[in-house]
């Protein structure tokens, strides 16, 4: 048959991921209504970012001056995030980006927030963050972060006719209930294939 001067296949087109896609917070999967449902985050520009990345121990071995398969290379943690830049201001996005407080308002048309002083409690982690694309297919690949916490500075510059955004990015973390504490527990769902 010979080397192939691509990789392209018939299959291709229908794995490709297209557009930006959507970041939702605690997302879940409904076994009984066989879907799934959570909460987008809100709208975004300008794409989103996921990384996953291990952590790596080199292994110095006296005799080995290359690396060794199952020795010279050892995984010793790994981090993840999603990040993006949102264009819609809500409540409820300020208060998981910020981790705000309902304080008393002077002013009863408006809800006032504080910044909080610590964050030590449960509610202080959304559930997960995931991200969802869509395939050229037209079915979803999904990655989802469990015990999520926004670390991305609230920064905003505002310019006449120009869109204003803000960058947010949740890192994942684990639960400290977890037996072993060098994985995250990473859920990635990519469509079965069909005969």
């Amino acid at each position: 048959m010979g080397l192939k001067t691509h990789g392209i296949t018939s299959e291709t087109i229908k794995k490709m991921i297209l557009g930006a896609g959507v970041i939702y917070k605690n997302l879940k999967y409904d076994a009984e209504k066989s879907d799934w449902n959570g909460t987008p985050l809100g709208a975004t520009s300008g794409g989103i970012k996921f990384h996953w990345e291990a952590q790596w121990l080199d292994v110095e071995v006296d005799g080995a001056t290359v690396l060794v398969k199952g020795v010279s290379k050892q995984k010793v943690g790994e981090s993840a995030y999603i990040e993006g830049k949102m264009t819609e201001v809500t409540d409820d996005l300020l208060v998981t980006a910020l981790h705000l407080a309902k304080a008393e308002s002077e002013d009863v048309t408006y809800t006032k927030y504080v910044s909080k002083i610590n964050i030590t409690e449960d509610e202080d982690y959304l559930e997960n963050i995931a991200y969802v694309g869509t395939l050229s297919n037209g079915k979803n690949i999904i990655i989802i972060l469990p015990n999520a916490l926004c670390t991305e500075a609230f920064e905003i510059e505002t310019k006449n006719a120009e869109q204003t955004t803000f960058s947010v990015k949740f890192e994942c973390t684990a639960d400290l209930e977890n037996d072993t504490l060098n994985k995250l527990d990473i859920e990635l769902y990519y469509p079965t294939a069909t005969v």
